[in-house]
């Protein structure tokens, strides 16, 4: 530490303009980061993190963003608010860069990742030839971990941890004294997110270089950073080390945020707390309730997924002999890293995809022509209902909650419109919202509410299976933990049968009964949750449990 910051933002306040009025996304900011310092950016949506993010890189729209107060760069070096655009074309990516939370939406898609790499480093180096500016990007691609060769990759061709890695490059190519990290792990999974975060620690060790970690992930702040600034609502509530903040926070938010997140520490079922509620109320746990030792509710069978290749290139085959059931009362975990055929499955039991080869059944009946039978898909839906990981993307923005919950009763039922209305309401109060909502649109909720309208559709129907798909990876700790005890609590009451596919072990642990792991496709260890996590037999089981932050 020095007592020259790399970079000091004082007295930050900004107000977005919006036909209702100005309304203050971050108010009266103050803090110094050092050179060689990590410095952690933690709260909910809506708290302000990526705001700042965006002022420090002037990037936003002054028509309709007012900013003010000061953004300096080295304590007393250029003031960065109100500065003119060419003054910060200068500064972006010279002095201060920032890593994205989706690296395929900040790659261009039409070229390779060397040329994009190249780019960023020649605009700051007009003098630089192309073949230099390639050799430099070149050589970044092999810091970062990724061969040389690789260069000539569209992004396309990259995996989700290797995209992250080129744009980690690409903020680093000009040595910028300052990289903002915008939820740079938050849809990786667990062993990528740890080689992407040691990957930044080593780089910003070796360039001095200081960082912004702006998270909602409090086991990443635990492992990454020096010290955390906690936002809420725009305002910045408490500051310090890491160390104390994590251990005894002396606001009541910051204790509720850190113990929100369940970890492989945390008893498997237990209530987590919610900043609305940091002290729950006990109730039956995963632990108390009695799974029925009953016969398997959905099977696979030596199951066999192909997707077409690319032209004349052999078929890739995303799931391989995988034998797996879902018991009738129990919830199995679906464990694996991106590309394990997780997602593959539950389209095959959702009737969405047919398998190349094996067998699938639900109730003892088989349904492996559900894909390209559209009345046999029609009547599984009944009782298969998905829940979807990003509760933005899954809800039709033109209809109003009311269309969304009932549309599967419009489907399979003949209830006529008031009777759907009155269920549409009675799901929205076993959500924890209300028939208020129901003439709203999804715009005018948050995420969490959201994935709460996104249930309540999901059980409309009343389904015997519920495949819910990654359904909290997108959402802050404290609406995961609401969301988390919601499915706990509909579990119990309703007897649900759950296939719950997660990359996040802590949460799997916490809230399955069994656990299957998957990689490339194949099944390599599945049993009791206490058995894989405790003893676990698979070294790949091992290498996942050993990542979680």
């Amino acid at each position: 530490m020095t007592a020259r910051p790399a970079l000091r933002v004082s007295d930050l306040t900004v107000t977005f303009g919006t036909p209702r009025g100005p309304v203050p996304a971050v108010r009266d900011i103050s803090f110094d980061l050092a050179p060689g310092e990590v410095l952690g950016l933690v709260g909910e949506s809506g708290s302000g993190k990526s705001t700042i993010g965006l002022a420090a890189l002037g990037l936003h729209d002054p028509a309709r963003t007012r900013v003010e107060g000061s953004i300096r760069l080295g304590g007393d070096g250029p003031e960065l608010v109100g500065a003119p655009e060419s003054a910060l074309k200068r500064v972006r990516g010279a002095r201060v860069a920032m890593v994205f939370q989706d690296a395929l939406d900040a790659l261009s898609p039409y070229h390779t990742i060397g040329a994009q790499i190249a780019e960023a480093y020649r605009v700051h180096h007009p003098k630089a030839g192309r073949r230099a500016a390639l050799e430099r990007a070149a050589a970044m691609l092999e810091r970062v971990g990724i061969p040389a060769a690789r260069a000539a990759d569209h992004p396309h061709r990259l995996s989700g941890g290797m995209r992250q890695r080129v744009v980690v490059a690409m903020a680093l190519v000009n040595g910028p004294d300052v990289l903002i990290a915008d939820e740079p792990t938050t849809a990786l999974d667990a062993r990528v997110q740890r080689q992407i975060l040691d990957l930044i620690g080593e780089l910003q060790a070796e360039t001095g270089t200081a960082v912004l970690l702006i998270t909602h992930d409090v086991g990443v702040v635990a492992a990454t950073c020096h010290r955390m600034l906690v936002l809420r609502a725009g305002q910045a509530l408490e500051e310090g080390p890491t160390t104390r903040l994590l251990t005894s926070a002396g606001h009541p938010y910051t204790r509720a945020l850190v113990r929100a997140a369940p970890t492989l520490r945390t008893p498997p079922g237990s209530r987590l707390p919610t900043v609305e509620d940091p002290d729950p109320h006990p109730r039956a746990t995963t632990r108390d309730r009695t799974v029925p030792a009953l016969g398997a509710l959905a099977e696979l069978r030596d199951l066999r997924v192909d997707y077409p290749g690319r032209r004349r290139s052999r078929p890739h085959t995303a799931v391989d002999g995988v034998s797996l059931r879902v018991n009738r009362g129990e919830t199995l975990g679906l464990v694996g890293e991106s590309g394990s055929g997780k997602s593959t499955i539950a389209k095959v039991l959702a009737g969405l995809r047919r398998p190349t080869s094996g067998e699938v059944r639900f109730d003892g009946r088989d349904i492996s022509r559900a894909a390209t039978d559209a009345r046999l898909r029609r009547e599984l839906s009944r009782d298969v209902q998905l829940v979807f990981q990003d509760p933005y993307a899954s809800l039709n923005p033109r209809h109003t909650v009311e269309q969304i919950v009932t549309t599967p009763l419009r489907i399979h039922t003949d209830l006529d419109t008031a009777q759907r209305g009155r269920r549409a309401a009675e799901l929205l109060e076993q959500v924890g919202l209300s028939a208020a909502h129901l003439p709203r649109h999804p715009h005018e909720f948050s995420g969490g509410q959201r994935q709460r309208i996104g249930i309540a559709r999901a059980l409309a129907v009343r389904p015997r299976l519920v495949i819910a798909d990654e359904p909290v990876s997108a959402l802050d700790v404290s609406v995961q933990a609401q969301v988390l005890n919601l499915l706990m609590d509909l579990r119990a009451e309703l007897g649900l049968s759950l296939l719950f596919i997660s990359h996040d072990l802590a949460v799997v642990r916490h809230f399955c009964d069994r656990i299957a792991v998957l990689k490339d496709g194949r099944l390599v260890e599945a049993g009791p949750r206490d058995t894989v996590f405790g003893t676990p037999s698979a070294p790949y089981t091992k290498e996942l449990l050993a990542a979680v932050l």
